[in-house]
């Protein structure tokens, strides 16, 4: 369960400055693989360094001449004696999808979806500076999260110095977006609750709003400040080169791959989950499975199938939304009763246990709907994903 308690403000640290992302778009081409350059001296040559910033980016390489059904005959009667005498020779890697050239399909990807994400993020970032309407700020934590599963989905396709560090430093600005998110949610509830319970009880449950809402706005002055720091230009600015320019290390990757293994990740956790504690998990436990059910939806999205990967989606919203319900209750319930347990006053821990009672209620109710909404997800998973 996500601990609500504001935390002072932090400050990004940088050690050092960032290298620019490599991307080895030729790093596994027929050219690169099967040509090795010799000095005069006869002993191969050094490969090339890695260019840093201050280096000049070199000049594009033209792409391969598509292999004829002859150059194709000849590729595949290589021997293992071939590959031995000649050491600069990188392990056979599968055929090319595109015959002669690279793949592009993970840079053709990641780059599209980064950059919807970091726009969102942009869009949202005035009002949620300002406060106006929490859905800018639910919107921009979105987005985070989104960049952040988009990175790790892709993660063994990319090259992972520079994804991790992105994904870290996204991290932070997602958890203090997080915390804002969860009070928004909390004191919408508790005016709605507030509303139907009447007098005395109503005028008791708001002071516990406004105590609330006094760390919503220490949180939101947290925000503005990481938000005003340079660090976030910073980081923005990187966000949109690796959205531009994404730092694929492996054009080989699967996509489809990727997906199914965060499917299968989810699958197993609900299996270990369930062997453990039988039908009844605990809270922080089903917390932690929709955590996964959210990173396999978000690799899901990576891909540009329809049909059963659709189905698989429409799935794990619903899983997702079941999971969400049970998650927000459990929250309003533990912060309600730290907060009646600090004021100390018997007419707010009245007023709470009306609340609370509600917030039992939509758990019950959740997790009745659990089961269901699993097995839908996992027919639609074993569908998408057949092993």
């Amino acid at each position: 369960m996500r601990n609500t308690r504001l935390v002072p403000p932090r400050t990004r640290r940088r050690a050092s400055p960032r290298p620019a992302p490599v991307v080895h778009q030729d790093l596994y081409s027929e050219a690169s693989l099967r040509a090795a350059h010799v000095e005069s001296n006869g002993h191969q040559a050094r490969p090339p360094k890695r260019r840093t910033r201050s280096e000049p980016a070199a000049p594009p390489a033209t792409p391969a001449t598509p292999a004829t059904d002859d150059q194709s005959d000849d590729r595949e009667s290589t021997t293992d004696e071939d590959t031995a005498d000649h050491p600069a020779l990188a392990p056979p890697r599968p055929a090319p999808r595109r015959p002669g050239l690279i793949p592009t399909d993970i840079a053709d990807t990641i780059g599209p979806v980064l950059g919807k994400a970091i726009a969102d993020i942009k869009a949202h970032e005035d009002g949620s500076r300002r406060g106006g309407d929490i859905e800018d700020v639910h919107k921009m934590r979105v987005a985070t999260r989104r960049l952040r599963a988009y990175l790790k989905a892709a993660r063994p396709a990319l090259d992972r110095t520079a994804t991790d560090r992105l994904r870290e430093d996204v991290k932070e600005l997602a958890g203090t977006l997080g915390v804002i998110r969860d009070h928004d949610v909390m004191i919408q509830q508790l005016h709605h609750e507030a509303a139907k319970l009447g007098d005395p009880d109503t005028g008791a449950l708001e002071h516990l709003i406004t105590r609330l809402d006094r760390e919503r706005v220490t949180g939101r002055d947290q925000l503005i400040t990481e938000l005003d720091d340079p660090s976030y230009g910073e980081l923005l600015t990187e966000l949109q080169e690796a959205a531009q320019q994404p730092p694929v290390a492996d054009p080989w990757a699967d996509l489809h791959e990727l997906a199914a293994a965060e499917w299968l990740t989810l699958d197993k956790a609900h299996r270990k989950l369930h062997r453990r504690y039988g039908n009844d998990p605990p809270n922080d436990d089903l917390h932690e499975l929709r955590i996964y059910g959210k990173r396999a939806r978000y690799a899901a999205e990576l891909l540009h199938e329809k049909g059963s990967v659709a189905a698989f989606l429409e799935a794990l919203a619903e899983f997702q939304e079941v999971l969400g319900d049970h998650q927000d209750a459990c929250v309003l319930e533990d912060r309600l009763r730290e907060l009646v347990d600090e004021s100390g006053d018997p007419h707010a821990g009245i007023a709470a246990g009306r609340v609370i009672q509600g917030c039992h209620e939509r758990r019950v109710a959740a997790r009745a709907a659990y089961p269901a909404a699993w097995k839908k997800a996992a027919a639609a998973g074993a569908k998408a994903f057949p092993f």
